[in-house]
């Protein structure tokens, strides 16, 4: 079973899912846990298994895991709820969304991960190349600065780096792999039709997947962009107080319900599913 952590708050409220990137990283969450906490009950779900091996290369599949989300669920007996996902945490619940429609209220998809451009294709060969000659880290380091290379991504390069150190080289090797044979698999998720609310959050600066997500969410009924200025690939870290805010007045919106958090979300509340928000934030200098 994949490893996860639940947190109850009270048996009529609306279950949260986050869904975090590859290799599972409970940690990337912590600065949304205390306020969803608040107003939810939250279930965080990594992408490795729990006291067991983690999932060799041969049996690393979207189907597999997908499906290891949805035993998650029934074990904490939860019936439905909004998920929300960061990076490649995105692509399992789009496919989620497309296998257990009636267990999915609303996605929440930031940093989105729409194709493989020839950017990241770039960056994977590059990878491969020098895997020969450069050791993991230098690697690892590599491909964050290209995926986040400006002063304001500094929070996350260094978090992502710090919790490289954890990692094995295969385990990067396999969700590189893994990543290299997606494209056919999101051309499928993209192209069927789903009729689920959709929130993408995007960085202004995420040079890597942010004009796929704007062809996508335009061309999608009842999906909404919401682009974050001076933010790059992981919104969640860099603007966390603009993300939360924004992610919770969406699911307030589509839960119809009166919380204390409405008025301060009501701005929010009120996009129509087709509406492009683009937030300035002042927070951090440019590059």
């Amino acid at each position: 079973m994949l490893s996860h952590k639940t947190y109850l708050n009270h048996s009529t409220l609306p279950w949260v899912t986050f869904i975090d990137g590859a290799g599972g990283i409970f940690s990337i969450w912590n600065k949304q846990l205390p306020e969803f906490q608040r107003h939810y009950n939250v279930l965080v779900i990594e992408l490795r298994e729990k006291d067991s091996p983690l999932f060799s290369v041969d049996n690393l599949n979207i189907d597999v895991i997908t499906n290891e989300i949805l035993r998650v669920l029934e074990y904490g007996n939860i019936d439905k709820s909004h998920f929300i996902g960061l990076s490649l945490g995105t692509v399992f619940i789009r496919n989620f969304a497309l296998k257990y429609p009636h267990r999915i209220q609303s996605m929440i998809l930031a940093g989105a991960i729409i194709n493989i451009n020839y950017r990241l294709r770039f960056l994977l060969c590059a990878q491969k190349l020098g895997d020969k000659i450069f050791p993991f880290h230098s690697q690892f380091k590599f491909f964050v600065y290209s995926l986040l290379p400006n002063k304001n991504h500094k929070e996350s390069r260094l978090f992502l780096i710090k919790r490289a150190r954890k990692w094995h080289k295969e385990e990067f090797l396999k969700w590189a792999g893994f990543t290299k044979k997606l494209d056919p698999i999101l051309n499928y998720l993209y192209s069927e039709k789903s009729d689920i609310p959709c929130l993408y959050i995007m960085g202004e600066e995420d040079k890597l997947f942010l004009s796929s997500v704007r062809k996508i969410s335009s061309s999608k009924l009842g999906s909404l962009l919401f682009i974050i200025q001076d933010c790059g690939h992981i919104v969640n870290l860099e603007q966390e107080e603009l993300f939360n805010k924004m992610v919770i007045g969406y699911i307030v919106g589509l839960e119809g319900v009166s919380e204390v958090v409405r008025p301060y979300l009501e701005d929010f509340s009120k996009c129509s599913p087709e509406e492009v928000l683009i937030a300035n934030s002042n927070n951090h200098s440019k590059k």
